[in-house]
């Protein structure tokens, strides 16, 4: 057997491994800024609650920060978010407007989570904390995850999805464009069992295998077309 490869096919081998290899590389360093962000969004989680600050809001700069209110539902403006399934069962998210007393704010709070039971024409009660009330909560991006853009039609309190913007031009004040899932029981029977936050490393360290895996895969192509057979005498 000798090995003879050509000048073209050596020099695209070369080009496709080192690139593959590059994107091997870069996808190993998002890997690495994703873990680390993981653990701050983990650190976070056991950080006492703060207090939100007032002014308009980013929710990027806020992403997955324990927060603290305390004020009053708009309960008027409450609306059920359809389809979403816990355990296998249909149900809804409760999705109201919150001003916060204590940075003057007003934002969304997902409530938790309802059955919807077995007649979808009859639309279950919410159990409705009065007055003044407090709550802890996690916040999140109402137009990346937990609110899907749509553009179907509202059905009186029942929303199929939620687009942010179209709902918060429905209400009578300014809203900021944060989303607080709440944490904390207020004896309304609602679940509140919320995904942890991902950041994604996981993904990351995926596409980096991929992109090793193909630069082996050339290499080995590469090899095996050009071993010949010695050519007999």
């Amino acid at each position: 057997m000798q090995f003879k490869p050509g000048l073209v096919p050596t020099l695209a081998a070369v080009v496709m491994i080192l690139l593959t290899c590059y994107l091997g590389n870069w996808q190993l360093k998002r890997a690495d800024t994703k873990t680390q962000l993981q653990a701050r969004y983990d650190s976070m989680q056991r950080d006492p609650a703060t207090i939100l600050p007032s002014g308009r809001m980013v929710a990027n700069a806020l992403l997955y920060r324990k927060i603290e209110l305390r004020g009053q539902f708009d309960l008027a403006r409450q609306i059920y978010i359809d389809n979403r399934i816990h355990n296998n069962v249909a149900g809804y998210y409760i999705v109201v407007p919150f001003h916060d007393r204590l940075s003057g704010a007003n934002i969304l709070v997902n409530r938790g989570w309802l059955s919807a039971g077995s007649d979808r024409s009859y639309l279950p009660p919410v159990s409705s904390p009065q007055g003044e009330v407090h709550l802890e909560g996690i916040i999140v991006n109402p137009v990346s995850r937990y609110l899907e853009l749509s553009k179907q039609a509202v059905q009186g309190r029942v929303w199929e999805n939620l687009d942010y913007t179209r709902y918060a031009a429905t209400l009578p004040y300014v809203i900021q464009p944060i989303m607080v899932m709440q944490l904390n029981d207020t004896r309304d029977n609602l679940i509140r069992e919320w995904d942890r936050p991902d950041a994604g490393a996981a993904m990351h360290l995926g596409y980096a295998v991929q992109w090793f895996g193909l630069a082996a895969a050339i290499l080995i192509i590469y090899v095996v077309l050009n071993v010949k057979r010695r050519s007999a005498k």
